[in-house]
């Protein structure tokens, strides 16, 4: 604040880069957990427990095999990771909102605490708006408007675990009868321009080069959709690029040179 005045407002958006790539880093890790968890074998141990209490009056009809059970807790473990991504990616979408409201915005009322009211406001019309509404907010280069509108396909797969159980309805699809969800992530390649998974055996000795793959990944209208963490983990870099070009993008313009604090000064 300063005295008499109306005051300054100083803002960081790699701040926000930084804070959103440590959330990525976090879902990496505890999905890779879980997925290595769930990958073993661990029947035997698993059949020598049981509730204590039978339950009489349930619809149980039959003893479900340790392979359906399996399959059950992986499709839970595909629901809840997607859906914490989901969040991921709509929570950097509204702070970056709330970052170029600052960045653009006129002088409001009497001091910083109207200019502070006023952002927040906008920022809660944002939060309520649909998604694909939110991604035409940001007015990104063409690069990478790519990527948000590759946002937009992530939205509808959502939409489809949480409303439809994973079947691929009209609603979700965005080609023709499918759903498609475009990523682009970096990948070792080996000597004949093969790409390596993300848990694939690497010899050491071969130290091959790192190439970025541009992959489709689709469903059709009516099947049921399966993202598994290889999957899910691809599309973290769809996030990051979006991110990127929408802080880029703010900086563009405050007329702010990249990795500078800006400094929004308001007379009195």
């Amino acid at each position: 604040m300063v005295l008499g005045g109306y005051g300054q407002v100083r803002f960081f958006p790699l701040l926000l880069a930084n804070k959103v790539n440590t959330s990525l880093e976090e879902w990496f890790i505890n999905y890779k957990y879980l997925h290595f968890s769930t990958d073993q074998d661990l029947k035997g141990q698993f059949e020598k427990f049981h509730l204590n209490i039978e339950f009489s009056y349930s619809m149980r009809t039959r003893e479900r095999s340790h392979e359906a059970m399996k399959l059950d807790v992986n499709r839970l473990i595909e629901y809840c990771q997607f859906q914490e991504l989901f969040r991921i990616l709509v929570e950097a979408l509204e702070s970056a909102y709330q970052l170029h409201q600052i960045a653009v915005s006129k002088k409001e009322g009497a001091s910083v605490s109207d200019f502070k009211s006023l952002i927040e406001k906008r920022s809660k019309e944002f939060h309520g708006m649909p998604f694909p509404v939110k991604i035409k907010k940001f007015e990104v280069n063409e690069k990478s408007k790519n990527f948000l509108h590759a946002l937009v396909a992530i939205s509808k797969a959502r939409n489809c675990l949480e409303h439809r159980g994973g079947v691929i309805g009209p609603k979700d699809c965005n080609r023709g009868n499918k759903l498609i969800l475009k990523a682009r992530y970096p990948t070792l390649v080996d000597e004949t321009g093969k790409a390596s998974g993300i848990f694939d055996q690497i010899n050491e000795m071969k130290i091959s080069p790192i190439s970025f793959i541009e992959e489709e990944i689709k469903f059709r209208e009516g099947d049921k959709m399966t993202i598994g963490f290889n999957d899910s983990y691809k599309i973290i870099y769809n996030i990051n690029f979006a991110l990127k070009g929408i802080i880029d993008w703010i900086y563009e313009c405050c007329e702010s040179e990249e990795q500078t604090p800006i400094i929004k000064q308001f007379r009195s």
